[in-house]
């Protein structure tokens, strides 16, 4: 299992599968070597600009033909118009690996960002950054988002196994 994370919200998630999966390795995408030998690959990342940032473009490009299961975490809230396009654009970072599967969930954003993406080029981006609390995953993950991430963790692991 591989991650990217900023916030640590990544990293939580990351921890939830990885528990699901005991006898997973988990490590930071930066850290990962050589693919050979990897059966699955979970690879997590936060939504930068409403797809993957470059680290992890770059990582699932390496992973070209291999079994892959994503994850990804967001400022945006699911029910936001526009979100529907970031899970497809992610996707399409992996089209080269055995897309298993994909986990998305809100995170707590940085303070940070808010003010970055009110610079945004689109209208929607900069009236969300103008929102707060819950609209920019207060609380999230919480234990609800992690517990689904241990189910897709234990659902693509079973999917595996069935032939």
């Amino acid at each position: 299992m591989a991650y990217l994370s900023s916030s640590g919200n990544t990293r939580r998630v990351a921890e939830a599968i990885h528990s699901a999966l005991p006898d997973s390795i988990m490590m930071a995408m930066t850290d990962v070597g050589p693919l050979d030998g990897y059966d699955l690959i979970f690879a997590g990342f936060p939504v930068i600009a409403e797809g993957p940032p470059r680290k992890a473009r770059r990582f699932l490009g390496r992973a070209r033909g291999k079994k892959v299961a994503l994850f990804l975490t967001h400022g945006m809230p699911a029910s936001m118009d526009g979100f529907e396009s970031v899970v497809p654009n992610c996707r399409r970072a992996a089209a080269g690996c055995e897309l298993l599967g994909e986990f998305e969930c809100q995170g707590n954003m940085v303070w940070w960002m808010p003010k970055l993406l009110r610079l945004y080029p689109r209208g929607r981006v900069r009236r969300w950054a103008k929102m707060s609390g819950e609209a920019h995953g207060a609380g999230h993950p919480g234990e609800e988002d992690l517990e689904r991430a241990r189910a897709f963790a234990a659902e693509v692991r079973g999917s595996l196994t069935v032939s």
